[in-house]
């Protein structure tokens, strides 16, 4: 697990752009099935079991991440930056990145110095004043730099004590860990009676839209959506946040199947696993927001993964509960799903 962890973090994939994480799940999946296609938006869709079963299961976990893209360059070189995606803009000033042109070209993310700011360094950057400077001149940097090129967080995937592990894009990674897992195990298994849908969608981030159309296209009886929740930490409330290490995260909300939360209590009851609840009265700000209305609608479930400081370039997981996460996706589908 740790090595899918690693792998996947060192891959990029901010939302729109997902062809080089597109290409190492592909490649990963390929060794459980060779049902495995990329779709023109950016998604993976791996099959496993008995494609003409009437019971058809789908695992959903997004695969972008989230980022920045380049919208102006001035007359210096410098380049102006916009958010993609969910991004924190408290911890971006001083921030190293990574602009991925033409080729890899390292920056930093413009700071005003304290002495300068007449008190106000504690203020967020606005969207209108982020800047990185590559240290190139505008010529070097029109020529392998475009309007319109992602930028990411330059981190390294770091083991920590007890069994955590920190890095930039755990979220989602995680869940794309889980469900890589899930069909490493079932590879095993005679899936006769079932079929499984993996689906690693892209551009959650920004708008779901993977989620959309994969679920459109597959049209499964039930899915359990894959992500990643607030980890507990100072100052970050009981009530909404899970324990690292003590369990998936399974969600109670209007948007999603009882049947289906039942039956994931139900297999980690059985299987003497620990798991927390979160519940939301709304939307899940999930793919289960999606998946659960396509067509007909689907009966959705979710379960996360508790992570500390999310859309940071320190993200913290315990490495557990994404065991935990992929053991109970294949034995959802060895006792045939919910109903």
């Amino acid at each position: 697990m740790k090595e899918y962890l690693k792998v996947l973090c060192s891959s990029f994939g901010v939302s729109g752009e997902e062809n080089d994480i597109c290409k190492i799940v592909f490649d990963l999946m390929k060794r459980h099935t060779d049902n495995t296609v990329i779709t023109p938006n950016n998604n993976v869709i791996a099959i496993m079991g008995n494609t003409q079963a009437k019971k058809h299961i789908l695992f959903d976990a997004h695969l972008d991440q989230i980022g920045l893209i380049v919208t102006y360059i001035d007359e210096k070189g410098f380049l102006k930056v916009s958010e993609c995606g969910g991004i924190d803009k408290r911890v971006l000033l001083g921030s190293a990145v990574c602009v991925l042109g033409k080729e890899k070209v390292m920056g930093a993310i413009c700071c005003m110095p304290p002495h300068l700011t007449n008190g106000n360094e504690d203020k967020v950057v606005s969207s209108d004043n982020m800047w990185v400077d590559t240290g190139l001149p505008k010529e070097k940097v029109k020529e392998l730099i475009s309007l319109g090129d992602r930028v990411i967080f330059y981190t390294e995937f770091r083991e920590l004590l007890n069994n955590k592990v920190t890095s930039s894009a755990l979220d989602n990674r995680a869940g794309v860990a889980a469900l890589i897992k899930s069909a490493e195990i079932l590879s095993k298994q005679d899936l006769k009676d079932v079929k499984v849908t993996y689906l690693f969608s892209s551009q959650e981030e920004t708008n779901e839209s993977g989620a959309k159309t994969g679920a459109y296209i597959s049209e499964p009886d039930e899915a359990i959506i894959v992500d990643v929740s607030f980890g507990s930490q100072p100052s970050v409330p009981k009530d909404k946040s899970g324990d690292l290490g003590k369990g998936v995260m399974v969600c109670k909300s209007p948007t999603l199947s009882k049947s289906v939360i039942n039956k994931i209590v139900e297999i980690l009851k059985q299987n003497n696993k620990q798991y927390q609840f979160e519940v939301s009265g709304g939307t899940t700000g999930t793919n289960a927001d999606a998946i659960s209305i396509s067509k007909g609608g689907v009966k959705c479930g979710v379960v996360s993964i508790p992570l500390r400081n999310m859309h940071t370039q320190v993200e913290v997981i315990d490495i557990s509960d994404v065991e935990d996460t992929a053991e109970l996706l294949a034995k959802f589908v060895m006792v045939g799903g919910a109903e």
